[in-house]
């Protein structure tokens, strides 16, 4: 099996319709459509999940490939990712049955993957800090502020649907911030490289200024603190990703 494969090579049935993320965004807004998806209307709600389910998908490929890419880590590293595998297929299935749910159906929306392509780092420690702190820590965001509007809306099903995604998240942003001090102990040069790339990872996902530090209603993505802190980031992480929000290139 090869390592880092190609995003054009992930196995899909026929009803996925995979574009690049860049002319998924050109398109939305030759239409006059924001380029990332709201939630202020109920097509919006089914884009967003639809969304969050390919990326499962892929976060799920993605831990299944760190297994397998890097034999030679600890064996405690392999198990903890090997459970995120299990963990993710979860969460697909979790979402397929949220977007029945919400009246939708996998193929109504494009598949982008960015998100796998991102999951692609040559070193363990940047695999964990780019995807389990970066995408990890993005899925917090995202899903703190779907439970929220959730019940808002008074929809306990996808309230409490994605509040249990979430506390996986939580937990896996936590692990990735394990095993990047553990993968880097005593290697500055290999810490310094990984933090590198996960703020490389948060400034593309700032989703061309989508996510800010604000009001669950008032942006598309609001930064969840409280669940980051929760993961383990610190104030001053926090901070920084405040500060990033308006760069972004996604679009």
């Amino acid at each position: 099996m090869d390592r880092l494969i190609a995003y054009d090579r992930l196995a899909r049935e026929d009803r996925f319709v995979r574009m690049r993320a860049r002319d998924v965004g050109e398109l939305k807004i030759a239409q006059g459509l924001p380029p990332f998806p709201g939630l202020a209307t109920h097509e919006q709600m089914r884009d967003r999940v639809h969304g969050i389910l390919v990326g499962e998908l892929q976060a799920m490929e993605g831990a299944g490939r760190t297994v397998f890419d890097f034999p030679d880590a600890p064996w405690e590293f392999t198990m903890d990712i090997a459970r995120q595998v299990w963990d993710e297929s979860r969460h697909v299935e979790i979402y397929l049955g949220l977007l029945d749910h919400l009246g939708g159906y996998v193929g109504e929306y494009p598949e982008t993957t960015i998100l796998w392509r991102c999951a692609c780092a040559e070193d363990a420690a940047a695999r964990v800090a780019g995807v389990n702190r970066g995408l990890e820590g993005l899925a917090c965001d995202v899903f703190n502020q779907l439970v929220h509007i959730a019940r808002k809306l008074g929809d306990p099903i996808l309230e409490r649907s994605v509040d249990f995604v979430l506390a996986d998240e939580i937990t896996h942003v936590r692990m990735g911030s394990r095993w990047l001090n553990e993968l880097t102990r005593g290697d500055a040069d290999r810490r310094r490289k990984a933090i590198e790339f996960q703020d490389s990872i948060d400034e593309r996902f700032n989703l061309a200024g989508s996510r800010q530090d604000g009001e669950h209603e008032l942006v598309a993505i609001s930064i969840a603190k409280d669940a980051r802190r929760l993961a383990g980031f610190t104030d001053e992480e926090i901070e920084r990703l405040v500060k990033s929000t308006q760069r972004s290139q996604v679009y």
